[in-house]
């Protein structure tokens, strides 16, 4: 038995070399990266310390920033970097030029260094110099480059600290392209501000807004994204809306209109230079518009003016392009990228562009082994093996999030949400499996045998 258990467990530790993100996000050149034990792993550009690992080297691999374990959002901007702890703290590092740290100086820093005291921050943004964040309370706060009223602080003064955005206190989600922004209310409401030199803010003007304006009252979004020239969001009936200029259609168009008209199910949009990547119910990614560097990862440079599907069983949350390439996370937290590479931004170990998609390997301090089993005793599972009910124990005062088991292939093969002391595997074929629980936003893993 021991033995068996060893091999499954070495066949486990093989499939996991690739299989070990959560969530991913890609600036101009840099990409950040949670893996699925909550560390921070950053890779590409690092001129001015956007990859937050104390240098200005440029890494073509992911490198690990700092020692903690409890990441749990990240946003990469042009050349800074901003993300948010499970105890709700907001941390950045990278550039600050224009303030867009929110530091209260220009001062760049090359580690994450901590936004305050507060621990109910609740989403961020980045674009090119300036930074977005929304509270817990709904309230929006923005800090760095204001040239084209991009802070939304009607006034055109760059601010070195986080100022509140207005009065509401409804604010959800936000977005940035490198001079404008963008946010949904907790009702799906779209609003927009800063430049809007091609039309991009969809206002039926090329007048730059100072204050966040809404585009319609009566037409909800579920997500948006943006590049220099261009918006583009998803309503909340699964169609694509765009403003501005978007390859390949070169002439601006200053409404918001529908972009995609073929289908009505899709779930995520992230647009690069001059492509643009999105999901469907179904999981698939699709692309359209400038091939050059082959950031479609179909082996051929060529550019398409109609949506092509790329890629399949796609995690439809973790979709993000860099300027010039592509990087997708798959169902079984698989990443693949593809596309320009000139500064490791594809972190497969080197800089040469590639036209197909490549794993992302995870590095050998994640990759599940034998010694990361069962490592704290905070955590009891039995029976183990187990035919029909696994129980778990919990020594401490703490309430379970969800319980997740995967398969030795890193197949998701249960999901389970809420507190619980129990999960039923009857139906789970005989073999070894892994337990993931998540207990006030850390993971716990354990190894078992179903019989």
């Amino acid at each position: 038995m021991k033995a068996k258990l060893l091999l499954l467990l070495s066949l486990f530790v093989l499939q996991s070399n690739a299989q070990c993100w959560d969530k991913i996000s890609s600036g101009g050149y840099h990409t950040l990266a949670i893996a699925d034990d909550g560390t921070l792993w950053a890779w590409g550009y690092n001129n001015v310390g956007q990859l937050g690992d104390g240098s200005t080297t440029h890494r073509s691999q992911p490198v690990k920033i700092g020692s903690d374990s409890n990441w749990s959002k990240i946003t990469a901007g042009s050349f800074h970097s901003v993300a948010i702890k499970a105890d709700g703290t907001l941390w950045v590092w990278g550039q600050n030029l224009y303030g867009q740290l929110g530091t209260g100086n220009t001062t760049n820093s090359l580690v994450p260094i901590q936004i305050g005291t507060e621990t109910n921050w609740k989403n961020t943004a980045a674009g090119q110099a300036f930074t977005l964040a929304v509270k817990t309370n709904g309230s929006l706060w923005s800090a760095g480059r204001n040239s084209d009223g991009q802070l939304g602080i009607n006034s055109l003064t760059d601010s070195a600290v986080f100022v509140q955005v207005g009065s509401n206190t409804d604010w959800d989600k936000v977005y940035c392209g490198p001079y404008h922004a963008m946010a949904l209310n907790t009702s799906g409401l779209l609003y927009l501000w800063g430049d809007n030199s091609a039309g991009q803010l969809g206002l039926q003007h090329y007048t730059d807004r100072r204050v966040p304006t809404i585009f319609a009252s009566n037409i909800a979004f579920s997500t948006v994204t943006a590049n220099a020239y261009s918006t583009i969001a998803i309503r909340t009936d699964g169609k694509i809306w765009r403003a501005g200029t978007i390859c390949p259609i070169p002439s601006s168009n200053y409404q918001m209109s529908e972009y995609i008209t073929t289908q009505s199910d899709w779930t995520n949009v992230s647009i690069g230079d001059n492509f643009l990547l999105a999901t469907r119910s179904d999981g698939t990614l699709w692309a359209i518009g400038t091939n050059n560097y082959g950031q479609f990862g179909l082996a051929t440079p060529t550019s398409s003016t109609s949506l092509i599907q790329v890629a399949s069983l796609v995690d439809q949350n973790n979709i993000d392009s860099n300027l010039f390439s592509t990087l997708y996370l798959s169902t079984s937290k698989q990443l693949n990228g593809s596309g320009q590479n000139h500064v490791g931004q594809l972190g497969n170990g080197t800089t040469s562009d590639s036209s197909v998609f490549g794993q992302i390997t995870c590095p050998s301090e994640i990759v599940l082994s034998e010694s990361q089993f069962d490592n704290s005793k905070s955590l009891s599972i039995f029976p183990n093996p187990v035919k029909n009910t696994l129980n778990i124990s919990l020594q401490e005062t703490a309430q379970i999030q969800k319980v997740v088991i995967y398969d030795v292939t890193r197949k998701q093969v249960k999901y389970q949400e809420g507190n619980t002391d129990s999960i039923n595997v009857e139906d789970l074929k005989s073999g070894f499996y892994m337990l993931e629980v998540t207990i006030n936003d850390k993971k716990e893993v354990r190894k078992f045998i179903k019989q």
